[in-house]
């Protein structure tokens, strides 16, 4: 009998281990959706970053004059992949945003069945807190976004320019332009790895797991 009751008794407490676990709020939920939502944004740019060192070796082939590896149709070809990138960047960060705002809500809406007052206080200040934080990352998101557009612009202007004048003259004569917009490729580069920080840093926060 002692030992059908042990039985019963740990398969009870079993399960209601797990579906505390399974009961998490509507708002931790979506932070998890988030932090993994954040968490390929990273990647993705990680992968525009190595895009980016892909086009500043063609350019720097171009000007040396070399052409023997078909610099500048890897250049094209390279600039093609970074577009493309750069369309799921911009996807995932509209679902970053979506989730920040679905967080937030759901949030706030379990805050509003707090019954202590001081508990509603702490709770609807790490609110204000989190989204003063996400601000912060959307601005640096928002910045890098338009830098990136004026560089690709740059980056599509050469690559019209070579096609239809390409030779070792008209190299030289862009050779201003060129290295113009392998400055701004490299300042995007750097400024790709501080957002990546951030994200990092955004990602913990999201999930609860700042001090690991």
């Amino acid at each position: 009998m002692k030992q059908t009751l042990l039985a019963a008794w740990c398969g009870l407490t079993l399960v209601c281990g797990w579906t505390a676990h399974a009961q998490n709020s509507d708002s931790l939920n979506i932070a998890a959706d988030q932090a993994d939502s954040m968490n390929k944004l990273d990647m993705l740019v990680g992968k525009a970053q190595k895009r980016l060192e892909y086009i500043m070796t063609n350019l720097n082939d171009l000007t040396d004059g070399d052409d023997k590896n078909n610099s500048f149709d890897k250049f094209k070809d390279n600039l093609d992949d970074l577009h493309s990138i750069r369309d799921d960047i911009k996807d995932r960060v509209e679902k970053v945003r979506d989730l920040q705002g679905k967080r937030i809500g759901a949030w706030t809406k379990e805050v509003s069945g707090m019954n202590d007052k001081d508990m509603r206080k702490l709770t609807n200040d790490q609110i204000d807190k989190a989204k003063a934080d996400f601000d912060a990352l959307d601005k640096q998101m928002r910045d890098l976004g338009g830098d990136a557009n004026d560089l690709t612009a740059k980056l599509e202007d050469l690559k019209k320019y070579f096609a239809s004048s390409f030779s070792a003259d008209s190299v030289n004569a862009a050779k201003s332009q060129i290295e113009g917009a392998k400055k701004s490729a490299r300042e995007m580069v750097t400024a790709s790895d501080a957002l990546r920080d951030t994200i990092a840093k955004s990602k913990k926060v999201v999930k609860g797991t700042v001090n690991e």
